[in-house]
């Protein structure tokens, strides 16, 4: 690979591409279930691209320093210069605000809500036993932002999913953390995995998990597929075994695996409630 490709490469690592495209790909989803034009479900999917590039990119600006010597990262194995990750934040986050503002002032305020939770995280809030808590309100925006896209005040199912991904995002956050407990732990952050070790934080990554899954059987309408709920938390509870492998790697794909789990609850929730109305 040539090094202007693997430059671009870099440059898009420093994005964390795979949780910006799936809550890109959540938000779009759910607006378009929610009743949204296709340009509404284009503007909350770029909202979403540009937020969390800025946070991903913001995260590895903060930890260049502590991530010396790994080399899949862009700023510490020096592929790209700092400078790069705050214009990718800057970039992101404006535009992703600016399309935010074409689908109105909620939408907007959710957006920016989103960002200011990203910024705290990466601030400081990471290295505090309050780490998960961003990652859980990050993730209870978006089923409200998805409503607000298509211009609509979001139906009482909604707003219980809403607060059935609270502790579905905390769930998420520990298994993130699992995933780097060892690096992050060797760096001198210390985060609430770091604090709570392997085994309770894996158990309280599990009770999360659990509390989502049942907040969302007692929110979602009758009508909701059963199917389509037992494959959510199948997907989740392989994720949480794959959170205590002993790889990183499988470690990486256990909170991604848990996180499309949350997803497809979501999206099962969200179509049964429009089936309703409908």
């Amino acid at each position: 690979m040539g090094s202007g490709a693997t430059a671009v490469m870099s440059l898009v690592r420093l994005a964390h591409p795979l949780p910006t495209l799936l809550n890109a790909a959540v938000a779009a989803a759910l607006s378009t279930v929610a009743g949204a034009r296709a340009d509404q479900a284009a503007l909350a999917a770029a909202t979403m691209l540009g937020i969390h590039a800025c946070i991903g990119s913001l995260n590895d600006y903060f930890d260049r320093h502590r991530d010396a010597g790994r080399a899949e990262k862009p700023l510490a194995s020096g592929t790209v210069p700092a400078r790069a990750a705050l214009v990718i934040a800057a970039v992101g986050v404006s535009s992703g605000l600016l399309a935010a503002a074409q689908l109105g002032s909620l939408a907007l305020a959710l957006a920016a809500a989103g960002a200011a939770l990203g910024l705290a995280y990466n601030a400081g809030v990471k290295n505090t036993p309050l780490s998960w808590l961003p990652f859980a309100l990050g993730v209870s925006i978006i089923p409200l932002f998805a409503w607000a896209a298509a211009g609509l005040s979001a139906p009482a199912p909604i707003l219980g999913l809403s607060l059935a991904a609270i502790p579905g995002g905390a769930g998420l956050a520990l298994q993130n953390g699992l995933a780097d407990r060892v690096l992050d732990a060797r760096a001198g952050l210390r985060g609430v995995v770091v604090r709570l070790g392997e085994r309770r934080s894996l158990l309280l990554a599990l009770l999360a998990h659990g509390a989502a899954i049942g907040a969302v059987v007692a929110v979602a309408p009758a009508r909701v597929a059963p199917a389509s709920l037992v494959a959510a938390s199948l997907m989740m509870a392989t994720g949480l075994a794959c959170s205590g492998a002993s790889t990183r790697w499988a470690r990486q794909r256990g909170w991604e695996l848990s996180a499309l789990g949350l997803a497809v609850a979501a999206l099962s929730v969200a179509l049964a409630t429009v089936e309703g109305v409908g």
